[in-house]
């Protein structure tokens, strides 16, 4: 140091500031990283556990149903009407826990990455019937007519289509039939009473195309941006009036996304709500073949895929 100029002196040490300023620069901008992933690690976990505290009231609530219910069937002689009426309520809230400890499930797997695609022989105007089958008992208590193809539904009924106009395609049924259900619970639970759903499925250069239509409450322009978030839920606190645990679309988008597929919205305040889908077909595994009717899985050979 001592054979340094005062100018070569005064360039070292000029040289040394600036890269003690670039490293305090550096370190500030690691420290307001860092600042903004635990702010969002906070939401995060402020949000999963009001999720928590949710899901505890959502499972619980069926859960005292179901017992209360039981217990009061065991502990009366009671007729054939009150008999049936009971066990129509006990079905309704053991029908709805189910639903919901599948949609949590799916989401732990999702999130985890422990799931894979599974190709087979979809029906898809079997998985839709089936589908409304399933919710026949939500879309009766609220007054809905349900479309299929522009035909109205009989709840209970098989599919409306003749043999030869049935749509047959390659996908993951499982899969598709909760992303089927999430998206016709909506339209139920949002949907006004007296109110319609239409369903509509087709092939188009070989894409499937679903689309799930309500003539409910729909949605504002600023609501479209969050509807796909985990744990999302435009209703918040004690009184909100519509059930719901904020999985169902993000499962949705989730496993469309998966499938390499779109979702679109389309949505007004008052003016009911359109969710269409449109994913290619999963490629079918050359060493087995399946077929599915409506999401439970069957192996056949070539010439048995057929429906009985």
């Amino acid at each position: 140091m001592a054979d340094l100029s005062d100018d070569d002196l005064l360039n070292e040490l000029k040289t040394r500031f600036f890269h003690t300023k670039q490293t305090l620069y550096d370190l500030k901008i690691v420290s307001r990283r860092l600042e903004e992933v635990n702010r969002k690690l906070q939401i995060s976990e402020q949000v999963k556990s009001n999720f928590v505290s949710h899901m505890k009231n959502e499972i619980n609530n069926p859960l005292s149903c179901i017992l209360g219910l039981t217990q009061q069937l065991l502990s009366h002689d009671a007729d054939r009407a009150t008999t049936i009426e009971i066990a129509s309520s006990i079905f309704a809230e053991a029908f709805s826990l189910d639903f919901q400890l599948r949609n949590i499930f799916a989401a732990a797997e999702l999130e985890d990455g422990a799931t894979m695609l599974q190709s087979a022989t979809v029906d898809g105007h079997a998985l839709l019937i089936h589908a409304v089958n399933d919710f026949a008992h939500l879309i009766r208590a609220k007054g809905l007519d349900v479309y299929f193809l522009g035909k109205k539904l009989v709840l209970g009924s098989a599919p409306v289509v003749q043999e030869g106009e049935r749509l047959l395609f390659q996908s993951d049924s499982e899969k598709l039939e909760l992303v089927v259900q999430n998206l016709l619970s909506n339209a139920i639970e949002f949907n006004n009473p007296g109110g319609r759903i239409d369903l509509d499925i087709s092939v188009v250069d070989d894409r499937l195309v679903l689309s799930v239509t309500d003539t409910g409450v729909g949605l504002d322009t600023d609501q479209l941006g969050r509807i796909f978030d985990r744990f999302a839920q435009l209703e918040t606190g004690i009184r909100k009036s519509h059930k719901g645990h904020g999985l169902g679309l993000s499962i949705t988008k989730a496993v469309v996304d998966m499938m390499e597929g779109t979702v679109l919205v389309n949505a007004k305040p008052g003016e009911g709500c359109t969710v269409t889908l449109s994913i290619p077909f999963v490629e079918t595994d050359a060493e087995a073949d399946t077929f599915s009717v409506d999401g439970n899985e069957f192996f056949f050979s070539d010439d048995q895929t057929e429906l009985f």
